[in-house]
Formats: structure tokens, C-alpha cells, sequence
């Protein structure tokens, strides 16, 4: 009698595109958490998700001992802080260090499945975008952020670490979104985890090529094995992405015939008929079992030498694209990363991984498998062999968007990518800071200052606009986004000699002072903005000397909100000299 051992070749055909997420998006962890968008970064490649409850109501951040390791952010720079985006390697140190205690903050979080303790950049954005995002937090099922201090994983020394303040529900604290230090022991803040993401499309290739262990490049081979045999196939894409698969096809020979076989010690054993349980392997060397093989009108006599290895420690190198998820862990930069690990071959041991992380996109190797119908076959029979490809994707990065922040803003209305604008031979005059759900529409800020101005004059200073609302919290007055209307409101209200900041700007054509909502989005990607202001020919924001900039934002009658150095949203009285920076619509 004849068999046919056949595997069928399954290839996808088409493709399958991501979902491209935007700020406000409903985002679903492969582990099945979700969390809301809160930053994309201006490729469109992916970015960060903030989880939808807090870790943590209060706890402390840490012992009183410094993290080694760690960078300890000793010197007030707000270059240092607002580039610092390494929540995820953060995390790992201090768990590390900390051996993943629960009573602090970095073991609040569900790190294993890639949440982390945002760093001061991560966090500091989270308070910019909290207009964007408190809805959609709430409509997932989630909470708002609280008014309070908030952790991140940055250190300052031994005794303190970095918080960020999200406001506070006494109406005097007024002042929020700044980066201050407590004790990492007596400080007690809130804890709430994000993540990275990312968008990609992919594409599914079938123009693979195979290499079977029989010397054919055929997606199928016919064997007739005169004993029992193992074959290897190894898909290869395009892009030289491989893997390997193996299927063994036993032959009753109406003989004696040895297996031979490996595993660690414990393992247990199931495979070609014989069944050993755990404490039948759980000695090192080497178990033969011998049973009777009957199948298919053939029989033999079957002889298993199973080889029982010890434990071992393994070291592993490896490459991966953005990310590279090893034992349960998703890792994003490069580094060594000890675990105990399941190797291949099923033993527990100790593996040490050197991981060197790319930050471009590029592609994934295929899976590939083999399946039979039956595995096995007399002597003199044949069987079909199919190689199965599974998933061979292709991963490519999604389209840019049109616009995106930091482009520059042309005194022709076009907008180009800060690396195209020296080529472009246009004259820029303003940075994009914010783009809508449009894609093509947003808000620019001016190159340059425009003066320093009151923001009314004395005796005026107590003049209260009576067509603008007075915002008493900072948490509130950030979701203030109406330049435009306010400046247009205190222009209408007074002339140049009672509200000088607000007839400062250029308004017949376009500018105006910016709401404090609008400020608190610019700082949040302020290394972004100077990088481009200078490549504009404009002039950045000083990161390490102070300053206040005037909003069109009202506190009262006697104050207005202003930005303060370091990206905090406050409010000072009216009468006070500071600089004023225009914005517009485009």
C-alpha cells in the first residue's frame, strides 16, 4: 500500500495595513491592555500610549540610595530633560536595582507587558496633551489624570527624584505642568504607566525561495525514506529574511531501528510512540526505552536513546527593529539582558542576550512550518512534503503626513520638511507646532519675539476684559486654545495703551497671541521647535536661562497666565514687562 504525506503550501496573498493611530485613539497592547494616544511622532512611525488608570495613588519613588547606572540629572537643564524619552530603559534600571518591589513606582507598572514609568519628557508631554485626551480616557472606561504630582523615572541623586506636577484641586495652586524633585522615600505621588507603539502596513511577499535539507528548491518534495528521516526546509524572502522548519517521517522497516533523541533533564518525553514522565528524565545522561512500532500493515521494533542534558548558562546575540521581545519581555534599547530563559532545546538555564536595537522600520523573517497527514510510512512508499508559510510579512512605514510639527511655514503659505527647506530657496516665517485631525491645517509660531509688553498698563492693571472668561486653575487653562478669538476680544476691549500685548502683534495679518493652551502644546516638544527655528533662521527659546512669555489667557482682574521657564503654565500680575511670541493659523 501507497501513502502520501502531503503539506500544503498556504501563501497570503494582499495586504494588511494597520490602523495609523492619532492623539485621542483607543490603542489595544498585544497583551489586550489598552490605553489612549497622546503623541505621534512627526513621521507618522508611532508613539506613545498612556494607560487608562492610575498604577498607583500614592506611593514612594525609591530607598535612599542612587540607581546605578541611572543618569542622575543633577544639573537643571531643560535640553537634558525635555530629550529625555528613555522611560523604558529607565524602568528596567531602577526594577533592576530595586528587585521589582512593588511599594515604589517603577514596580507599579506592568513592565513585563511594555508599560513603563514615563521619563520627564513622556510625562511632560502627557500634561500638554490632557485637553486632547481626558475625554477619550474617559469614554474607554478610564480615569482622568489627578491634580497632583505625578513620578517619572528620572533620578536626581540618591535621596531625591523627578515629578511632574499635574495641578492641584486648591483653587490658590495655580501653578502646573513643571518639573520639580521630592523626596524619593517621604513624597508620595501618583503613578500612571505609558508605552511606546508603533504604525506599520504590511505586505505580505510571496516570492520566496526554498532550500529542503534534500538539495530542492521546491515549495514541495516527494520522499521515500528507507528508514526513518528528518527533513529541513528554510524559507528565504526577497529581502533575505529566513527561517527554518523540520518534520520527521518515521519507516516501519519490519526491523530493529534507533532513534536518537535529546532533552534537558526533567523535560519528560513524548514523541515517536514513547512517553516518559518528568522524574523518569530527571537524571543527566543518556535512557533507552525500546516498544514495538505497529502502523499501517508494517511493524519494528523501536529503540529510543534519549539523551538527558544538564542545565547550562547560553548567551544569545541578536538584532531587532525598534523592539525585540525575548522571554515575555519587550525590549526598545540595545544593551545585555540577563533572564532565566527556555532555550530551544526545552532546557531552563540562565541566558545572557546582547540585543543591539535599529531604530528604523525594515522586515521580519517569515514562519514557516510543515504538516503532514500522517507521519508515518512503510519502506518502498513515498510521501509529498509541502514547506507552509505561514506569515511572511513585510513591514514598511506608513506615509509621512502631509504636515507635521516642526515644519516650517513659508511666507508663500507652503510648509516644508525642515531637511527641504534650505534646498527649497523659500522664505520662512514660522515653525508648525500643532497639526488637526485635517492633516493640512494647525497653528505656526513666529521666528522671532515681538517685544516685551505689560499685559495692561498701570494705573490699569486691575482691568478685568469683560468678554473674556477668567480661568482661576491652570489644569483648566490649559485647555484654552482660542488665541485668536482672545486677542481679538482684548483688541476690542481697550487700544494699545491699556492692553499692549495684545495690539503688540501683527493681527491685520494673521497673528496673534497665543493662548496659554497653545503655549503649553509648543513647550511640550521645545527641542523639536528650536531645532527648526534655527534651521529657519529664527530664534530659539533659551533651555537654561528664565523667562516668562505672555498668553491671552486671563487668570482675573489683576492677573493672566504666562509660560514660565521650564514649561511651567502659570499666572503674574498684569502689569509686569515680559516677552510676547505670535502665533497663527494656517
Amino acid at each position: 500500500m501507497k501513502y502520501i504525506l502531503a503539506i500544503l503550501t498556504t501563501l497570503c496573498f494582499g495586504i494588511l495595513s494597520a490602523q495609523s493611530y492619532r492623539v485621542g485613539d483607543l490603542y489595544t497592547a498585544p497583551d489586550g491592555s489598552q490605553g489612549i494616544v497622546y503623541y505621534v511622532h512627526p513621521d507618522g512611525s508611532g508613539g506613545w500610549v498612556v494607560a487608562l488608570n492610575d498604577d498607583s495613588d500614592g506611593c514612594a519613588w525609591g530607598d535612599d540610595s542612587d540607581v546605578p547606572d541611572l543618569t542622575n540629572m543633577t544639573t537643571y537643564s531643560l535640553q537634558l530633560f525635555m530629550s529625555d524619552t528613555a522611560g523604558y530603559l529607565n524602568t528596567q534600571l531602577i526594577r533592576s536595582y530595586q528587585n521589582d518591589d512593588t511599594n515604589y513606582a517603577a514596580g507599579k507598572v506592568d513592565f513585563a507587558h511594555g508599560w513603563v514609568l514615563p521619563s520627564l519628557a513622556q510625562l511632560s508631554t502627557l500634561y500638554a496633551q490632557l485637553p486632547f485626551i481626558t475625554t477619550a480616557l474617559t469614554n474607554a472606561g478610564g480615569t482622568t489624570l489627578a491634580r497632583a504630582g505625578y513620578w517619572c523615572s528620572a533620578e536626581q541623586n540618591d535621596s531625591y527624584a523627578y515629578l511632574v506636577s499635574f495641578g492641584s484641586s486648591i483653587a490658590s495652586m495655580t501653578e502646573s505642568g513643571f518639573f520639580s524633585t521630592g523626596s524619593k522615600i517621604y513624597f508620595s505621588c501618583h503613578v500612571r504607566a505609558v508605552r511606546s507603539f508603533s504604525n506599520t502596513s504590511i505586505t505580505y511577499d510571496t516570492a520566496l525561495t526554498y532550500q529542503w535539507n534534500t538539495g530542492s528548491t521546491q515549495s514541495y518534495i516527494n520522499v521515500s525514506p528507507s528508514q526513518t528521516t528528518t527533513y529541513t526546509v528554510t524559507g528565504t524572502t526577497d529581502y533575505g529574511c529566513s527561517t527554518t522548519a523540520e518534520q520527521t517521517v518515521l519507516v516501519g522497516l519490519e526491523s530493529a531501528q534507533t532513534i536518537y533523541d535529546t532533552i534537558c533533564e526533567g523535560a519528560g518525553y513524548e514523541a515517536n510512540g514513547f512517553t516518559l514522565t518528568a522524574e523518569e528524565t530527571q537524571t543527566a545522561g543518556t535512557l533507552t526505552r525500546t516498544r514495538t512500532m505497529t502502523t499501517n500493515g508494517c511493524s519494528s521494533n523501536l529503540t529510543l536513546q534519549l539523551l538527558i542534558r544538564p542545565t547550562a548558562t547560553s548567551f544569545h546575540e541578536d538584532m531587532a527593529y525598534r523592539s525585540y521581545t525575548w522571554n515575555g519581555l519587550t525590549y526598545y534599547q540595545s544593551g545585555d539582558y540577563v533572564q532565566h530563559f527556555n532555550c530551544a532545546n526545552g532546557c531552563d538555564s540562565i541566558a545572557v542576550l546582547q540585543l543591539t536595537i535599529l531604530n528604523q522600520p525594515i522586515v521580519p523573517p517569515p514562519e514557516i512550518s510543515i504538516t503532514a497527514s500522517s507521519s508515518t510510512v512503510c519502506v518502498g512508499d513515498s510521501a509529498v512534503l509541502h514547506a507552509v508559510i505561514e506569515n511572511a510579512g513585510l513591514f514598511t512605514p506608513p506615509t509621512a503626513p502631509p504636515i507635521a510639527a516642526g515644519d516650517i511655514l513659508c511666507t508663500d503659505g507652503s510648509v516644508v520638511k525642515p531637511m527641504d527647506f534650505a534646498a527649497s530657496g523659500k522664505t520662512a516665517m514660522g515653525v508648525v507646532f500643532f497639526v488637526d485631525s485635517t492633516g493640512i491645517h494647525g497653528w505656526a509660531m513666529a521666528l522671532n519675539d515681538f517685544g516685551n509688553y505689560p499685559w495692561t498698563t498701570s494705573p490699569n492693571d486691575y482691568f478685568d476684559v469683560p468678554t473674556l472668561d477668567n480661568i482661576a486653575n491652570s489644569r483648566d487653562a490649559i485647555a484654552d486654545f482660542d488665541g485668536y478669538g482672545n486677542t481679538l476680544k482684548l483688541r476690542a476691549a481697550g487700544d494699545s495703551t491699556l492692553l499692549p500685548a495684545a495690539w503688540a502683534v501683527d493681527f491685520d495679518h494673521g497673528w496673534y497671541l497665543p493662548a496659554i493652551g497653545q503655549w503649553s502644546q509648543f513647550y511640550a516638544q521645545i527641542v523639536q521647535m528650536n531645532a527648526s527655528l534655527l534651521i529657519a533662521g529664527g530664534t530659539p527659546f533659551p533651555l537654561d536661562a528664565p523667562y516668562f512669555y505672555w498668553s491671552s489667557t486671563e487668570n482675573d482682574s489683576n492677573n493672566a497666565w504666562n509660560l514660565l521657564y521650564g514649561g511651567s503654565v502659570r499666572m503674574d500680575y498684569k502689569a509686569y514687562v515680559y516677552p510676547i511670541r505670535e502665533v497663527r493659523d494656517f
